[in-house]
């Protein structure tokens, strides 16, 4: 399989759970209002966290270290379900006792986050062996499954927060089924629990997973301080503009999602050749951003009002494609660094600007301002993250390299 087509796989992988979330949203915002779409934001993105946090520990554990060494397999195993379970009893548990949930819904939510974390190990493992156009078809077929349930609630006049929720853990659930019969054969095992491999995953897993949780996390804290600062409603308009640049966000994470497996695969590459395709991937994702961005801004008033019934304020939208644009910027130098083993540093670098983000936007809350500002917000601080990545670990990296201060390849062209 080409690289070109592999990275139109990792496209497709992505544009189809971009689909299915904006598909979902959408009519939540125009069953259950404005109101009914923050609490689903909210709920949706604890979903985003967990299945983040799994990505990272289990997922980015897998691509890098050897997966198929029993040892390594069943500490992967062991994390899987205990970050799962886990994270089931505690969002339920805190949904209902918040007062955000009732009981029936908190329980619905706590099965929705486990086995949206499961799935998302599901489609690493696909991803594992660039099957992208496997994992479309997994998310094809949750995306089908969720919207039959709706439908079925629909013609029976019960649409709720509950049934939404219920809805992605059925739709979850087909999608792992049918992902454990689209694996390769070498693939599909399982082997006894041993803690022998437990501490070789946490090493590696344990920052990618912190990292892996910082965005998400940031935007749950977000979409929190817009609610108490604001309101429910605000925090529905602002989620309103982030669903409709959903599709182009979740492109450039699907390619960066390929970069990651493909730098770590090029094992034999010199990092400096590395970073130069870091780079070029940069320019390509941002340049990407903003041709669609420009698009969905030209078709925000009419776009906008046919999807939510009112159209997201102009200046949000433009903010979330900035911040978009701020993760094709950041991403591939993360992933670069991360596959070279500087995966604490990442994380640290990404937990500054993470920190520094939310301070961002409680400052323009606080001081006044309109949520519609959040999302630029988000993005500065986005991008100061990605220029220290890159001039901070990875050029001192590659000027450690053998051979780095001879010849025409030599630290100058890293200036």
């Amino acid at each position: 399989m080409t690289r070109k087509r592999t990275a139109l796989g990792a496209i497709g992988s992505q544009g189809m759970q971009a689909l299915s979330s904006f598909t979902i949203q959408v009519i939540v915002a125009r069953t259950l209002g404005f109101d009914g779409l923050g609490a689903f934001a909210i709920a949706y993105g604890v979903m985003v966290l967990v299945a983040g946090v799994a990505s990272g520990m289990v997922g980015d554990s897998l691509v890098v270290l050897e997966r198929r060494e029993r040892s390594i397999r069943s500490a992967l195993q062991q994390y899987a379900v205990g970050i799962a379970a886990l994270a089931a009893i505690a969002s339920a548990a805190v949904g209902w006792a918040s007062g955000l949930l009732d009981a029936a819904t908190a329980l619905v939510f706590g099965v929705a986050v486990a086995l949206f974390a499961l799935e998302e190990i599901m489609r690493r493992l696909l991803m594992a062996g660039f099957g992208f156009w496997r994992v479309m078809m997994i998310d094809f077929a949750a995306f089908c499954v969720a919207l039959v349930v709706i439908g079925i609630a629909t013609l029976t006049g019960s649409l709720s927060l509950l049934v939404f929720l219920g809805a992605i853990a059925i739709g979850q659930l087909a999608a792992i089924a049918l992902g454990i019969a689209l694996l390769p054969a070498e693939e599909r095992f399982f082997v006894g629990f041993t803690r022998v491999g437990l501490v070789a995953v946490f090493q590696y897993g344990s920052w990618r997973s912190g990292q892996q949780f910082l965005r998400p996390a940031m935007l749950t804290v977000v979409r929190t301080l817009v609610t108490l600062l604001a309101s429910l409603a605000a925090t529905g308009l602002l989620e309103a503009g982030r669903v409709y640049v959903a599709p182009a966000t979740l492109a450039v994470s699907g390619l960066s999602s390929y970069l990651f497996i493909s730098f770590a695969n090029d094992k034999k590459k010199p990092l400096r050749e590395k970073l130069r395709r870091a780079d070029r991937s940069v320019l390509a994702l941002v340049g990407f951003t903003v041709l669609v961005g420009t698009v969905l801004v030209a078709a925000l008033p009419w776009a906008g009002a046919l999807l939510f019934g009112t159209a997201p304020d102009l200046f949000a939208v433009v903010g979330w494609i900035a911040y978009t644009a701020s993760i094709a910027a950041v991403t591939p130098y993360g992933a670069l660094a991360a596959v070279a083993g500087r995966q604490a540093a990442v994380f640290t670098v990404r937990a500054i600007d993470t920190v520094v983000a939310v301070g961002f936007v409680w400052t323009v809350l606080a001081a006044g301002g309109g949520v519609q500002w959040v999302p630029a917000a988000l993005a500065g601080a986005s991008i100061l993250g990605g220029l220290a990545i890159r001039w901070f670990i990875l050029v001192p990296l590659i000027r450690r390299e053998p051979g780095a201060g001879t010849g025409s390849g030599s630290s100058a062209g890293l200036r």
